[in-house]
């Protein structure tokens, strides 16, 4: 963005880099794909401040619509999580809108994983559209299931079971089977974490191979990439470890959402769009799959 359009006169050296650190930030996207915000630019009531083992992280109520932050160590704001009070399953950011593309190429799961609770609005969406799958998820941050469950009103009970583990941890220990795996897993980022926070241990072929062990027959994988330096190399690696892979760009920012199948045949762009067009009217969601469909990205 232009950096003149936060000054009426000719701003001073200092108030210029600072300018510019603010407008990077925002430009950044975090790991829901929403812009960063400075500290004090944080909209909202704020209703819940705290730090655990993984993550500094904030809740914040700005009219019916609730926000889950978490604060990196520069003390940038990323936008973690948000919810309609009044309309959970209307997903507000635009990734998890694109995660449920799943269905296209494994229609009617009976039990899905999702690794990374945050918010939990791709719950609520299971919940309300397709309440009869069983969704499991693992969230390694007690605090962050502790938070939704007070703030965003997802917890265990019916078909949702939620444990605090790791995901490779119990991905390795479980016997359960799954449809599709939505792999959403950030963390503050560190040493064991790439620049977006996704931990290491998450993105390599050994744990993409121990995901596959856990897959029914003809089972998907569901990814959130954020942008980073070696946003393309983590592409290659899950083409490596899938023998068909659909890479979707999303309109907001330059991340993508690739969907993983173990399917034996290839689905077709157009086999793609006549499928979502079906799931458009099986699930009468608040928004179009046959839209996002044709973000199918062709190279």
């Amino acid at each position: 963005m232009p950096l003149v359009r936060f000054f009426r006169k000719a701003p001073s050296r200092a108030a210029t880099a600072t300018a510019f650190v603010l407008a990077f930030a925002a430009a950044w996207p975090s790991p829901s794909g929403e812009a960063r915000a400075a500290a004090l630019q944080v909209p909202g009531q704020l209703e819940l401040d705290q730090v655990s083992n993984y993550s500094h992280v904030k809740v914040t109520r700005d009219r019916g619509t609730r926000t889950l932050w978490f604060v990196r160590d520069n003390g940038e704001h990323v936008v973690e999580s948000k919810l309609d009070l009044e309309r959970p399953d209307d997903l507000l950011i635009e990734y998890t809108r694109f995660m449920f593309l799943s269905y296209v190429f494994r229609p009617e799961p009976q039990k899905v994983l999702i690794v990374g609770l945050g918010g939990g609005s791709m719950v609520h969406f299971l919940k309300i559209h397709d309440p009869k799958v069983k969704v499991d998820v693992v969230e390694i941050d007690p605090l962050i299931v502790s938070i939704a469950d007070r703030y965003f009103g997802v917890k265990s009970g019916g078909n949702v079971d939620v444990k605090v583990t790791d995901g490779l941890a119990y991905l390795q220990e479980t016997d359960a089977k799954y449809d599709v795996i939505y792999m959403d897993a950030f963390l503050r980022p560190s040493g064991g974490t790439d620049t977006t926070g996704v931990p290491l241990h998450l993105k390599t072929l050994a744990f993409y191979e121990q995901m596959k062990k856990r897959l029914t027959p003809d089972g998907a994988v569901v990814f959130n990439l954020n942008p980073h330096l070696s946003i393309r190399q983590d592409i290659q690696t899950i083409r490596e470890a899938f023998p068909n892979t659909y890479v979707f760009r999303l309109q907001g920012y330059e991340g993508f959402v690739v969907i993983a199948s173990t399917a034996e045949e290839p689905m077709t762009p157009t086999a793609i769009s006549a499928e979502a067009a079906r799931l458009d009217r099986r699930l009468k969601a608040p928004f179009s799959f046959r839209a996002m469909a044709g973000r199918l990205n062709r190279r």
